[in-house]
């Protein structure tokens, strides 16, 4: 499949290493340049997530951490980590989760090759609109989506199927056999099976648009686990490719969903530049204690400007809930939504089951299949939460 393509812009000088090279005299001959190594930047950290580093160091993820080829970054349980990227793409890490990053460069001309491997778990990105020859590609360890300028979602369970949702933009999506990756063109091309294979695998790809979504079928996924190409019955594999097609359907976030990808962090390029040189200084064995202390706190200054910025549009979000509500048919489309519903037992015997929203100025706000609706605390007798966990829907 041919990797989807984004654009790197302004920041791409501030993660190439943040140094300036004289260009030679123009009579001395210029060897061709290696792709130039990039690097992200951590701009959010919540709960208990560590960087391991390709030289085998590891540090807890922080603010102004830098992230390079070979690193990767593990989430804990409440563990949340945002990432900004040369252009200002950003990925928020959820708790639970894995993920390596495969490949961060910068050629010659200027285009880039970002890959990320989701190991497990689940990432929410913000990717800005790509030239065409840049490359955006997120890994799974059962399919390879590629990002054509997006907002989406990529959850990679154990052992399970891979699942994608486009929030805005599009997603070329289809299923992987590592086993056949590790092989050369030459290799496949002078297999009839081997080719075979490459090609309906290439045909097996969909391109997904805002507002739709696609999960891997448990057999799709089987093929990635043979780890060696002489393991794998390439007539079965032909088969299952040809067979277990993937299937667009509309993409049914929950709300929380919804408000991860809607908070995720970026800042602008002045302060990642700062970000980057607090966290640079700060691992300068010969400053004092005093000078150690000024940078901490300048550090905890920008964390909290973040974090207030990150609670603001949470706010915000959830204000639109209720005031831009968004329309069930029933009380199934609540519990998909929200995850849960409540039922609400007033004083003179009626009920009202909904999703609370919010509790404000003595009212609960309540979104029912009928709207949203405010009820007073004093007419409350009884709240049973979960009723998800109670009652069919």
């Amino acid at each position: 499949m041919k990797a989807s393509k984004l654009t790197i812009m302004g920041l791409a000088l501030l993660f190439t290493g943040l140094t300036v090279c004289k260009k030679p005299d123009a009579e001395v001959s210029e060897a061709p340049k290696k792709p130039a190594d990039l690097s992200a930047v951590v701009v959010f950290a919540v709960g208990d997530s560590k960087i391991q580093h390709a030289d085998q160091t590891e540090e807890k993820a922080h603010l102004g951490a830098l992230l390079k080829s070979g690193d990767n970054v593990v989430t804990g349980d409440n563990g949340k980590v945002d990432i900004q990227f040369a252009d200002g793409s950003s990925i928020r890490i959820s708790p639970k989760s894995a993920i390596d990053f495969a490949k961060l460069s910068q050629d010659n001309s200027g285009t880039t090759d970002t890959q990320i491997a989701l190991v497990s778990g689940k990432v929410f990105a913000k990717v800005n609109k790509a030239k065409k020859e840049d490359n955006f590609t997120v890994v799974t360890p059962t399919a390879i989506a590629g990002v054509r300028g997006t907002s989406f979602i990529v959850e990679a369970a154990d052992g399970k199927p891979a699942k994608v949702k486009v929030v805005d933009g599009a997603v070329a999506f289809a299923p992987r056999v590592p086993a056949l990756e590790k092989l050369s063109t030459e290799e496949i091309s002078g297999n009839a099976d081997l080719k075979k294979l490459q090609e309906s695998l290439a045909k097996a790809e969909v391109i997904l648009e805002k507002d739709q979504a696609s999960t891997q079928s448990a057999k799709s996924a089987d093929l990635a686990k043979s780890a060696d190409i002489k393991t794998l019955d390439l007539s079965k594999a032909f088969k299952t490719s040809e067979k277990e097609k993937l299937v667009v359907e509309n993409a049914k976030l929950t709300k929380n969903e919804e408000q991860e990808i809607k908070t995720i962090v970026t800042v602008d390029k002045k302060t990642a530049e700062e970000i980057v040189k607090l966290s640079e200084s700060a691992q300068t064995e010969k400053l004092d204690e005093l000078k150690k202390q000024e940078i901490d706190a300048k550090r905890q200054v920008i964390e909290q400007e973040v974090a207030k910025r990150q609670e603001e549009e949470k706010k915000k979000f959830e204000e639109s809930l209720a005031n831009q509500p968004k329309e069930f048919k029933s009380k199934k489309d609540i519990v998909n939504y929200y995850e849960r519903i409540e039922k609400i037992v007033l004083v003179d015997g009626k009920t009202v089951i909904g999703a609370i929203i919010n509790q404000e100025n003595g009212q609960l706000i309540v979104h029912t299949e009928n709207g949203v609706k405010k009820i007073d605390m004093d007419n409350v007798e009884e709240v049973i939460y979960d009723l998800q966990q109670k009652s069919k829907f």
